[in-house]
């Protein structure tokens, strides 16, 4: 499907997955969404095949404004842990670590207009 926002057009695809996960393609990038209560009342986003990555980079997956960033610089964080609200289209995106490690650089600040794939935080 197409949707029109503010003149551009995104080409959409949405599919299921798996048991609780649906995959949504926005002009050919892919983002996988989870239930937030797993089956057995887990927190998928701590599951292993998140927090199995070796990820130092920390990207927007969408265009939007942060609005609450909850790390700071030196900072030790755990897989599955907040880093930051994304706010766009009217909802607030957590934005999450996946994988553990020590916040090197952040590179956004609370109010700020960040778009799709932007760096927001490294990781050491």
């Amino acid at each position: 499907m197409k949707i029109k926002i503010k003149n551009k057009i995104y080409e959409v695809r949405i599919s299921e997955e798996q048991e609780g996960k649906v995959k949504v393609g926005v002009n050919g990038r892919n983002f996988i969404f989870k239930k937030k209560d797993g089956p057995n009342g887990t927190d998928p986003r701590k599951d292993q095949e998140v927090c199995g990555r070796s990820q130092k980079e920390i990207r927007a997956p969408i265009t939007g404004t942060i609005s609450k960033i909850f790390v700071k610089e030196g900072e030790e964080v755990e897989c599955g842990q907040k880093i930051l609200n994304l706010s766009a289209m009217k909802m607030e995106n957590e934005i999450i670590s996946e994988s553990a490690g020590k916040i090197k650089k952040i590179n956004a600040k609370e109010g700020q207009l960040v778009k799709a794939n932007e760096l927001l935080a490294e990781l050491e």
